[in-house]
């Protein structure tokens, strides 16, 4: 069977994907598409079909991939697994904050993260910042004039639900 570049681009990330892959199936958004098809090539490796296989007992109904859409080089629906670096919780972010800069910087972070409770759950470190959201308030620290790192709580590692092709 031939390879094709999605397979080569998964064989050189597989053996990081195998080693100390632990999902959590309460990580997994409500929307995300799983799929079940153990025939597929690229299963092993596929974010949709290793989180379907952590799916709890209780649970009766999901949004699945189809079996039709199975061929021998390629699907559409494959999702590699990626680790990214998350942050939790900036409860200092604002010990540096002048006082005229406070307000203006607060309203634009909370309007980022789509409101009060959920800037005080990111806050917290309830809800991860992904590496994204991370450097959106990296920029927005300098815009303001400072200098400084923004001193998240802690990082971890998790896995990338997100990956849109």
């Amino acid at each position: 069977m031939k390879h094709t570049i999605q397979q080569k681009n998964m064989e050189q990330e597989t053996a990081m994907n195998e080693q100390n892959l632990e999902i959590d199936f309460s990580n997994v958004p409500d929307w995300y598409v799983l799929c079940t098809l153990q025939n597929c090539p690229l299963c092993n490796q596929c974010l949709r079909h290793l989180a379907a296989l952590q799916a709890p007992d209780t649970l009766q109904t999901a949004v699945c991939v189809m079996p039709k859409v199975l061929n021998d080089t390629q699907c559409r629906f494959f999702d590699p697994v990626r680790k990214v670096t998350v942050a939790r919780g900036f409860t200092h972010l604002f010990d540096k904050v002048l006082k005229n800069d406070f307000t203006a910087m607060r309203e634009s972070l909370t309007y980022y993260l789509h409101g009060s409770k959920l800037f005080y759950e990111y806050k917290r470190g309830d809800r991860p910042l992904m590496p994204e959201q991370q450097e959106w308030i990296r920029q927005l620290v300098k815009k303001f004039g400072y200098d400084w790192d923004v001193p998240f709580d802690r990082f971890e590692e998790a896995i990338d639900f997100k990956y849109i092709k």
